[in-house]
């Protein structure tokens, strides 16, 4: 139904130095995003878009030209200018440029930018490596360390070592390498015994932490010295459902049935449960914002609907062979857009279900896509 307009906004958002986070070009948006522009050059990979491959291309450039000394790829760029992060560090900038731009290089054959790029890919690797910090194979990200930088997740966290497999096994298959690969393999058993309850027999990280921890229909959210994080991560999920992580399906479907069955509507939150002041966790969220305050309970990171995971969800739930929740999300989706306007706004209030944030975001557009393929 809206096909044609979510690759128009991509397109739209298209510069010399790569793919802008919107189309309409206000505020911050307007700077190539490592995270933005990579998830949307993915998109145009899906749907092998030659303009958005164009942009994806320059997107990689940019980004790598402005590669730091120790590896790690900016979060953004804007006149020339890099930033790193704010606050705190951005570890997904990295991993997310590793992935797409082994993935694009590998489905086109891009020989000479291979060649170009790989001590780049190389050195950005290293850099992961070195954010493990205890040397035992799990990245640690700092509180706000990724996608959601005003949110409360940080450690181990799912989302992030999730990427980091992903980059490691996207490089292995494109340099060819073993040591890569068998790097990537440790790090996704790592992965999967640590942070799915399961039999297996492998040591755990924090084996206290683990054998208190009560068993989920999905993957933990994230790990640290105090324990485990148990809400729900959709991005964490929806990636490791993507790469073939084992989970109960049956178990992980029904509890996608209970939050819609909650919630009321298809547009599932990106992470749950819903933050509330006087929880635990609203001292860690209160003060945690560079502009203002936007964690209010069922907004933004907290507990808001994110169309871009909900995106990478449905991708993976359909290659999986799971394809009507996937249908169900898609319909509640475009429904919303033929509802309320405001297509491709950069999330959902799960309470009211109001379009908040940026108008015709790459981000959303993206997700968009990401729903309407078959597999």
């Amino acid at each position: 139904m809206y096909r044609q307009e979510a690759i128009e906004i991509i397109r739209k958002a298209i510069t010399a130095e790569g793919i802008l986070a919107s189309a309409q070009q206000r505020d911050n948006y307007t700077r190539v995003w490592a995270r933005d522009s990579m998830m949307t050059g993915y998109a145009g990979i899906l749907i092998n878009d030659e303009e958005i491959l164009a942009g994806l291309e320059k997107s990689i450039l940019t980004l790598a030209k402005h590669q730091a000394e120790n590896g790690q790829i900016p979060s953004n760029v804007v006149n020339d200018r890099a930033s790193y992060g704010t606050h705190v560090g951005r570890t997904d900038a990295t991993t997310w440029w590793i992935v797409v731009t082994c993935e694009y290089l590998k489905i086109y054959q891009k020989a000479e930018l291979k060649q170009r790029l790989e001590d780049k890919i190389f050195k950005a690797l290293s850099c992961l490596k070195t954010w493990e910090y205890n040397q035992r194979g799990l990245v640690y990200s700092p509180l706000g360390g990724n996608w959601a930088d005003e949110y409360v997740t940080s450690g181990y966290t799912l989302y992030d070592n999730v990427l980091r497999y992903w980059a490691l096994k996207n490089a292995a298959e494109l340099y060819q390498s073993n040591e890569l690969q068998d790097q990537a393999v440790y790090i996704r058993n790592l992965i999967q015994e640590n942070f799915y309850k399961n039999d297996l027999s492998a040591p755990k990280y924090h084996e206290t932490a683990y054998s208190k921890t009560e068993f989920k229909p999905y993957f933990w959210a994230s790990l640290n010295a105090n324990g485990y994080d148990v809400r729900f991560d959709l991005a964490g999920n929806a990636l490791a459902i993507l790469l073939d992580f084992e989970l109960n399906f049956e178990a992980f479907s029904e509890f996608l049935e209970d939050l819609h069955t909650q919630f009321g509507h298809w547009m599932l939150p990106v992470f749950y449960p819903v933050i509330y002041p006087g929880d635990y966790d609203w001292k860690l969220l209160e003060n945690n914002y560079s502009y203002s305050f936007k964690n209010e309970p069922h907004h933004f990171h907290n507990g808001g609907s994110w169309p871009i995971f909900l995106g990478w969800l449905c991708l993976g739930l359909k290659r999986k062979g799971w394809a009507e929740i996937p249908g169900k999300i898609l319909s509640q989706y475009e429904q919303l857009m033929q509802e309320k306007g405001f297509h491709f706004r950069e999330y959902y209030s799960s309470d009211k279900l109001l379009p908040l944030g940026t108008d015709q975001l790459c981000f959303s557009a993206s997700g968009y896509l990401m729903m309407t393929l078959e597999k």
